[in-house]
């Protein structure tokens, strides 16, 4: 499972901020360890896998180490002022309990990029539990970044959704904007996603809830794409181009 979100940086947030982007992440990662204890822990990516668990990123009170920090000022020590991204591991070498998480920042003019992929153990397997266990997982990575979208999906339905220059749907979609099912009568589920003001900030539209999101399964790329386009054709769903 793949889940992606863009965004804009709202905050005034200085550049090679280290400690500020890996303490935002774990606002995510603490949903996600409290659904799967494999995700939990995490490492700093490196040429080896013995390399990478030299750097551990957090604390165990969930701080950023002391390590990770001083790795990332030192691989970036001449280039402050360019795009940045810090890449971590969970440690687990067997493929269906790896996860990887990237994040990339100080881009401008172009959008920071979240992008966490979790190992399952199947096509039609979910490590989190289901639908609503994922959209939770959605509601933090939209509620710690404000982001233009938030996708959950397959990695492998990005060969399967309707338009290439904007998000696909997959199993579900977060949108910074009310969604009601006279918009998008075709989806399963609209789950209204909540500030920390107790505001709603946006929808996530889920396609399927009956089971997990599965790429080999006909009717759910089908309802997933129908999606994809009613949104496109009242411009709900955004493109690329413009976030």
């Amino acid at each position: 499972m793949q889940f992606i979100a863009q965004f804009r940086e709202t905050l005034d947030v200085a550049q090679s901020d280290y400690a500020f982007h890996l303490k935002r992440a774990r606002r995510v990662i603490d949903v996600l360890a409290a659904r799967d204890d494999r995700l939990s822990e995490w490492f700093l990516t490196g040429d080896t896998k013995e390399e990478a668990r030299l750097y551990p990123v957090y604390e165990a009170d969930g701080s950023p180490t002391s390590a990770a920090i001083a790795v990332l000022k030192e691989e970036y020590r001449e280039e402050g002022h360019l795009a940045k991204s810090i890449a971590m591991w969970n440690g687990r070498e067997q493929r269906k309990d790896g996860a990887a998480l990237s994040l990339a920042f100080d881009n401008s003019p172009l959008a920071h990029d979240f992008d966490l992929s979790l190992g399952e153990e199947g096509p039609d397997a979910s490590r989190l539990g289901d639908f609503e266990s994922v959209a939770q997982v959605v509601a933090a990575i939209a509620d710690a970044y404000a982001p233009a979208y938030v996708t959950a999906m397959p990695r492998k339905y990005s060969s399967r959704q309707v338009f290439d220059d904007k998000p696909g749907v997959g199993w579900m979609i977060y949108l910074p904007r009310k969604i009601t099912v006279q918009q998008v009568p075709e989806a399963r589920a609209l789950i209204p996603v909540r500030g920390q003001e107790g505001k709603d900030t946006g929808t996530i539209v889920v396609s399927v809830t009956d089971a997990v999101f599965s790429v080999d399964n006909p009717e759910h790329v089908e309802v997933a794409n129908r999606i994809e386009i009613r949104l496109v054709d009242q411009d709900l769903l955004p493109a690329y181009a413009d976030i």
